[in-house]
């Protein structure tokens, strides 16, 4: 059984680790941009870039082997280090240089100030400036007539305004700068240096660090994903807990009496209920008890205002739900009734609760394990309709605003802890299956 657990659970880490690249290429890569939907354009550039730093979507997206162009004040003046166009010059812009000072993380800052552009593949003196840009032009549309300055203001108040013209590569500008005449050794242009450590500090292992972890955390509230589900799970479970332990308890009885009963009035009439039950949409159960609620009493129609308001969601969930676990069950149950050792039970005059709970669901508990095991893992995520649809506060409900606002942390972050509950749910499953079956053996 030992092998077989380990062999389980390196499966089960290779199932996670493809749900999150997927997850990954769907709300990082493909999704584009978010930071329009938090951060407020007329702020400009920086706040974009706040955003982005503090979320790590500033980074490469698998591999980081990028670097930037630093701009490093020696002056240690008092006024404000900055780098700002002239002319027709796009060029803080483009290179997505930063507003405000700048320091790598490092535990033992040097003592100067410096701005940094935006990261670049294998950033290096040939790297042309087009490859910079990140498809960005260098000069504005607008103002072609205009020659392009990008101009670097020192803390001591020097001002370098340096050509864009003529440059072509990353080192040319830095050599420009080097060469202005005001500069004479106040200011640096440099790339930064690439260390081994920073291969994996990219947008994906972050991805992977962060749900792992659970810290990921909401673009809108920024709570992380343990703080959400700690705040939010017991509303969803309120609801699922009970609805599946009255929908299993409801489903096995009336499955043990059709199946007992098989082509009689009883059986036949139940059937026709379950299947009417499974042909009506579950919109449908939630608008008509709602609004049988509204009109006897409405103030458990909706929300949490009463504690009752609570038992009207469990009970839609138990109705809808019941019609297709009967049905399933039934079939279980009608394969074991008619197998020879219930018919020696029954002419030995075993009363029919001794046949069908002591020997019956006792032999039909492999399919029923499979129904019941594979349905825990949701119960912590909730009704996702039911939850918005009553108001319930609970992550069904966090995870559809996600989904619509594109706050993305949350919904990889719900996904990935969905997954893990349900790749342990099938490996318990498993597990029991030799439990209650000795014939099952792990190999």
């Amino acid at each position: 059984m030992g092998r077989y657990i380990i062999r389980r659970l390196l499966q089960s880490v290779l199932t996670v680790f493809g749900v999150m690249l997927i997850t990954f290429v769907l709300f990082r890569i493909i999704a584009g941009d978010v930071s329009s939907s938090y951060v407020n354009q007329k702020l400009g550039m920086e706040a974009r870039r706040a955003f982005n730093e503090k979320h790590r979507l500033d980074r490469p997206a698998l591999f980081n082997m990028h670097r930037r162009l630093e701009l490093v004040d020696r002056t240690m003046g008092s006024g404000v280090f900055a780098v700002r166009d002239s002319g027709s010059s796009r060029a803080v812009r483009a290179f997505e240089i930063a507003l405000a000072p700048w320091q790598p993380r490092e535990k033992e800052k040097p003592p100067e100030l410096t701005v940094a552009g935006r990261l670049v593949f294998n950033l290096s003196r040939a790297t042309r400036l087009s490859d910079m840009t990140g498809h960005k032009p260098l000069v504005s549309q607008e103002r072609q007539g205009a020659l392009p300055f990008l101009v670097i203001v020192l803390s001591d108040g020097t001002v370098l305004p340096v050509a864009l013209q003529t440059i072509t590569t990353c080192g040319g500008l830095c050599d420009a700068i080097a060469a202005h005449p005001a500069n004479k050794g106040r200011c640096e242009a440099r790339i930064s240096q690439w260390r081994i450590g920073q291969l994996f500090d990219s947008q994906f292992f972050w991805h992977l660090y962060e749900n792992i972890t659970f810290s990921g955390r909401s673009y809108a509230t920024d709570q992380t994903i343990m703080q959400t589900i700690a705040e939010r799970g017991r509303f969803s479970l309120s609801i699922t807990v009970p609805a599946m332990a009255l929908g299993w308890l409801l489903a096995m009885v009336l499955a043990c009496l059709v199946a007992f009963y098989r082509d009689s009035f009883v059986d036949r009439v139940t059937v026709f209920i379950t299947v009417l039950g499974m042909c009506v949409p579950y919109l449908a159960y939630m608008l008509f008890v709602q609004w049988v609620m509204f009109k006897i009493a409405p103030e458990y129609a909706s929300g949490l205002a009463s504690p009752f308001s609570i038992y009207v969601p469990v009970f839609i969930s138990v109705i809808a739900g019941l019609g297709a676990s009967v049905r399933f069950y039934r079939v279980i149950f009608l394969n074991e009734i008619n197998k020879d050792y219930v018919r020696t039970a029954r002419a030995k005059g075993v009363p029919l609760t001794g046949i069908l709970f002591k020997h019956v669901i006792k032999n039909c508990m492999l399919p029923i394990l499979t129904d019941v095991i594979s349905g825990i893992p949701f119960l912590i995520m909730g009704a996702l309709i039911l939850e918005k649809f009553f108001g319930i506060p609970g992550l069904g409900d966090m995870l559809l605003t996600s989904i619509t606002s594109r706050d993305v942390p949350v919904i990889t972050g719900l996904t990935f802890f969905t997954t893990i509950l349900f790749v342990i749910s099938l490996l318990v499953t498993d597990i029991l299956y030799a439990v209650f079956d000795p014939r099952v053996r792990f190999r």
